[in-house]
């Protein structure tokens, strides 16, 4: 809300602080070269920072995320229109695979790399968040259960006991569920 305020650069700041990697992990899925996912990244939030003091939140509606989503995906539609649009590059365009394959008519495609990193950026924003709350031990013991190792190896590796891992990673678990969800209230509900 503090962000609808153009002259609040602070509250931007914060702003761009939280949704700007998010920007950066979806356009990256979109196989773009790395000057176009910076460049579209700048696109992409200077149309926020002139939309946003005009953005009525009504939740009945939809979520934030659900508009910060739709403004993701116009600006990329709009920028693969130029780049086809672009005389001399047209040719280079249409032969490199990595952005040819990408259209327009992938639409649906686009919302759900979106949905996909969202869930993946919330989740590592959360972790880092709560990182400083819990031992190195217990974050460790946590990663390494969600890289699919068992109880016995990760208490082989911290030197625990097994009964000591559950209990680190199911404290990790449990706020890491409360920060995720204090994150989708706060970044989505905007």
């Amino acid at each position: 809300m503090r962000a609808k305020n153009q002259d609040d650069h602070a509250a931007w700041e914060e702003f761009v602080s939280y949704y700007r990697d998010f920007i950066v992990m979806v356009l990256r899925k979109m196989n773009l070269y790395a000057v176009d996912i910076d460049d579209l990244t700048q696109d992409v939030l200077i149309k926020l920072w002139k939309s946003l003091p005009n953005h009525i939140y009504d939740k009945d509606r939809a979520t934030f995320r659900t508009w910060l989503s739709q403004v993701i995906r116009n600006q990329m539609i709009n920028h693969m229109r130029a780049v086809q649009r672009r005389d001399d590059r047209h040719a280079v365009v249409a032969k490199d695979e990595t952005v040819g394959n990408f259209s327009t008519e992938s639409e649906p495609e686009i919302e759900k790399i979106i949905q996909r990193e969202w869930e993946v950026y919330v989740v590592k924003l959360a972790l880092k968040n709560i990182s400083s709350l819990f031992s190195e031990g217990a974050i460790t013991a946590f990663t390494m259960s969600v890289d699919g190792k068992s109880t016995q190896q990760i208490a082989q590796h911290l030197g625990v006991k097994p009964n000591s891992v559950i209990k680190l990673k199911n404290r990790v678990k449990v706020r890491l569920a409360e920060e995720i969800q204090h994150l989708r209230n706060e970044l989505e509900s905007i």
